[in-house]
C-alpha cells in the first residue's frame, strides 16, 4: 500500500511540474509579444511627435529651406529636390550622420489650383524600410499671399 501512495505522489508531482513548465512557456510567449508591441508603440509615438514638429515647421516657414533651418539640430536635416529629409535616433534626438533609426521626409509642393497654397506630405520611416511608420498631409497658404 505504501508503495502505491509513493508512486501516486511522484506521478502527481510530475504532472504539476509539467503544468508549471507549460505555464512558463505560455507566459514567456505572452511577455515576448508584449515587448514587441511596446517597441512598435514607442516607435509610432516617436514618429507622430516628429511629424507634428515637422508640420509646425512647415506651417511657420515660407520655403523648404526655411523649414529645414527650423528643424535642423546639429546637421541632421538636408534639403532635397522636393523638400527635406531628417534623421533621428529611436528616442527622437537628432542624428547628424544620417544613419538614425527614424527618417523623416517632408515634401514642399505648390498646389496646382492655387500657387499661394503649399501642400506638404510628411512621412516618417523606420531605418531602411520603404513603408512609412506614420504619414501626415498638411497644407498652408504662404505668408503675404493674395486672398
Amino acid at each position: 500500500m505504501k508503495r502505491q501512495q509513493l508512486t501516486s505522489f511522484y506521478f502527481e508531482a510530475l504532472l504539476l511540474a509539467a503544468a508549471f513548465a507549460a505555464m512558463i512557456l505560455v507566459l514567456t510567449g505572452v511577455f515576448a509579444s508584449a515587448r514587441a508591441r511596446s517597441v512598435e508603440a514607442r516607435r509610432l509615438t516617436q514618429a507622430v511627435t516628429l511629424a507634428a514638429n515637422a508640420a509646425e515647421a512647415a506651417s511657420a516657414a515660407d520655403s523648404a529651406a526655411q523649414a529645414a533651418a527650423l528643424l535642423d539640430e546639429g546637421g541632421n536635416v538636408r534639403v532635397t529636390a522636393n523638400g527635406l529629409e531628417a534623421a533621428y535616433l529611436a528616442d527622437g534626438s537628432p542624428c547628424p550622420d544620417g544613419s538614425g533609426a527614424l527618417r523623416l521626409t517632408l515634401s514642399w509642393e505648390p498646389s496646382a489650383e492655387d500657387a499661394a497654397l503649399v501642400v506638404s506630405r510628411i512621412a516618417v520611416y523606420a531605418a531602411e524600410e520603404e513603408t512609412p511608420v506614420y504619414t501626415l498631409e498638411t497644407a498652408r497658404y504662404r505668408k503675404g499671399a493674395a486672398s
